[in-house]
């Protein structure tokens, strides 16, 4: 049905098609006896304009079944083939039309590819603008790789995702460009699907089926001010929640530890069923403004409050031969569990930041940023455990407190030393505290406190040698007194460097080098991060009647992080080493062929690789070419072939690769 529907939307899309360009194109037949003034006439209808322009691709592809993994395939490219709608951008102007003055339809890659768009702009002059969006992604995780090292099966994926993704975004504006503009907004995001996830019981953890329901819905209105220097838009809106999860498996499964025993006797499970739900809801306001007051001088600032409920609740029902580590060395042979909670979030963030000339030549600026949340949350679980001869139950409570807090202050000053030189210093402090349940380990306080401390040095230069060259520079250099987080930025060094050179008129090179060093020699930690990259982009674009135009740009890029942790299960310190470096480039060439009248076709050559080499090396190639011929100056038939190859020597099993076909024809209305 899906392929036939398709079929009828291709044959409508030519015959509009057609008839727009006879539309277009013919001429009204003169009449004798009043040549004079059909000529005016005929002059007038061929210089109209359309009301409808914009370009329509329609046509179909074929993909060679892929040799590897299929999994993998699905995961990276997930390209189908069959008749598609790859692109659609409209442009409707109507004459006397009182609904709207324009309309633009956008779309992309409809008829089953994975990822959909459409969007939509109606206006009327000064009275209404409405614009929507949607877009539809297929989100596939298959990989069969897994990194445990606790499993026995260590090729078993234990995470899967076989969902769709829905979001759509609408804003309705009453009278655009004037002095107050009132406005609506709705967002809808859903994700729903199935997958696999793991069922974690005491000493073992099992794969199961998933269910995933997911969605948000958020309503917004408020009103946008223009008062020629100064901007002020003030919004309220509340938020949606749901989320339900329901695993489940009637399969016996013996879990991760496979064949391994404890004291003697196997864990498994037979039957195992979870279902979990989240609802939640909540109010928002935003207040922003812009303001020029003087030539000298401009503000801006935003202030955003939410207080956000939610309401879990959680079922589990198990069946097998289970322990449970609560109560020692307790085996059982069913188990129930119940929870139900409450958190509430209030959360306030604000931003406000001025920039000052009082000079020509100097710009002072300064920007304050805060963000605090603070997280009360209740919960009870209720678990009942069956055993042969006995039954335990048992209630949990749990109140937990979070708060966190995190700001930032910026100065910085700009110095026009000359037309072609620019310096830039600045300085940047930043700092927060958090309130947080003591780990398992902590069994002296039952909360703990960390602080966020950075001292940041800014600077930066900007130079034009000369017209053709433009040199930006940037560095950072922090002494960060504490951090958040293990791998957090602690004492970090990072530099941003960037050449354009415009060789000719019609040939330009632009590198960039990126690189941060962060390091936090905390005991314990010791942790080391080194990331730098290097790219490097050359365009030749000819203007006139040339040829050929090539892009073409490459990457060197590497990582690497090495920090201290304990095993899991042992407590053991342990050291994780992650090495990466990779090669990435992609060149495309456009051929302009020999033709005559309409008929030039065009070749475009070229494709994109990466190479990576460390702790998981891989390569995978896509070369590419494209054919466009035009029939007619409304008609553009056009084909491409596409190659897909990806090898990783450690994971044999995830490599594919497979060759991709599509054709159709562009109109152009």
């Amino acid at each position: 049905m899906k392929r036939e529907r398709m079929r009828w939307l291709l044959a409508a899309l030519l015959a509009v098609s057609l008839n727009a360009q006879e539309v277009t194109e013919a001429k009204p037949e003169a009449k004798p006896e009043a040549a004079a003034e059909s000529a005016e006439e005929e002059a007038a209808v061929v210089t109209a304009d359309s009301p409808v322009r914009g370009v329509i691709d329609v046509g179909a592809r074929w993909v060679k079944e892929p040799l590897g993994d299929f999994q993998t395939y699905r995961s990276i490219v997930n390209l189908g083939q069959g008749i598609r709608l790859s692109n659609l951008d409209l442009n409707i102007e109507p004459t006397g039309f009182k609904l709207f003055d324009s309309m633009r339809l956008a779309g992309s890659n409809w008829g089953g590819d994975p990822y959909n768009t459409l969007r939509m702009n109606l206006e009327k002059r000064n009275i209404y603008r409405f614009d929507g969006t949607y877009s539809n992604i297929a989100y596939f995780n298959y990989l069969p790789s897994f990194a445990n090292t606790q499993a026995t099966g260590a090729f078993f994926n234990q995470r899967a995702y076989d969902t769709q993704i829905r979001n759509i975004d609408n804003e309705f504006q009453l009278f655009p460009g004037t002095r107050f503009t009132p406005y609506l907004a709705y967002t809808r995001n859903t994700d729903f699907g199935n997958g696999i996830t793991t069922l974690v019981a005491d000493r073992n953890e099992y794969p199961l089926r998933n269910l995933i329901r997911w969605g948000q819905d958020t309503y917004r209105g408020g009103i946008r001010a223009d008062f020629g220097r100064s901007h002020l838009t003030v919004e309220h809106g509340g938020t949606s929640f749901r989320d339900d999860q329901q695993v489940f498996s009637t399969e016996r499964l013996t879990g991760n530890r496979g064949a391994a025993t404890l004291v003697g006797q196997s864990l498994f499970l037979t039957d195992g069923r979870q279902a979990y739900s989240m609802r939640g809801d909540g109010r928002f306001t935003k207040v922003l403004f812009v303001a020029n007051p003087y030539d000298w001088v401009d503000l801006y600032g935003q202030v955003l409050y939410a207080n956000p409920r939610t309401t879990p609740g959680f079922f589990q029902n198990t069946m097998g031969n289970l322990n449970d580590a609560t109560s020692g060395l307790l085996f059982f042979s069913r188990g129930f569990d119940t929870l139900f909670g409450d958190a509430r979030r209030p959360h306030t963030s604000g931003t406000f930041s001025m920039e000052i000339r009082p000079h020509s030549r100097i710009r002072i600026r300064e920007m304050y940023e805060t963000d605090r949340i603070k997280t009360d949350s209740s919960a009870m679980l209720s678990t009942t455990l069956l055993t042969p001869t006995s039954s335990l139950g048992r209630q949990t409570g749990f109140i937990d407190r979070l708060e966190a807090s995190h700001t930032r202050q910026t100065v910085e000053g700009l110095v026009d030393v000359h037309r072609r030189l620019t310096l830039r210093a600045g300085y940047r402090y930043e700092w927060g505290d958090s309130v947080f349940r003591g780990g398992v380990l902590n069994q002296i306080n039952p909360q703990e406190r960390i602080n966020l401390e950075r001292h940041v040095g800014l600077a930066g230069i900007q130079a034009r040698p000369w017209d053709r060259l433009t040199i930006n520079v940037g560095a950072e250099v922090s002494n960060g007194v504490r951090t958040y987080y293990r791998t957090g930025l602690q004492d970090y060094h990072k530099i941003r460097a960037q050449v354009r050179y415009r060789l000719t008129d019609n040939l330009n090179f632009n590198g960039v080098h990126v690189r941060l060093d962060n390091q936090n020699p905390a005991p314990g930690v010791d942790y080391k991060f080194l990331a730098q990259s290097t790219s490097m982009n050359v365009q030749w674009l000819p203007r006139g009647g040339s040829r050929f135009s090539i892009l073409a740009d490459y990457t060197r890029s590497s990582i690497r992080s090495d920090i201290d942790y304990l095993e899991p299960h042992i407590l053991q310190p342990a050291r994780s080493l992650y090495v990466d470096n990779a090669h990435t480039g992609s060149l495309l060439a456009d051929l302009n062929l020999r033709g005559s009248g309409v008929v030039r076709p065009k070749l475009t050559v070229g494709g994109s690789f990466v190479r990576t080499a460390g702790s998981r090396p891989s390569s995978y190639y896509q070369p590419t070419g494209r054919f466009l011929l035009p029939v007619t100056e409304k008609v553009h038939f056009y084909s491409e072939w596409k190659w897909f190859g990806l090898a990783q020597p450690f994971y044999l099993f995830e490599g594919f690769r497979t060759h991709m076909i599509q054709t159709g024809f562009r109109f152009n209305l």
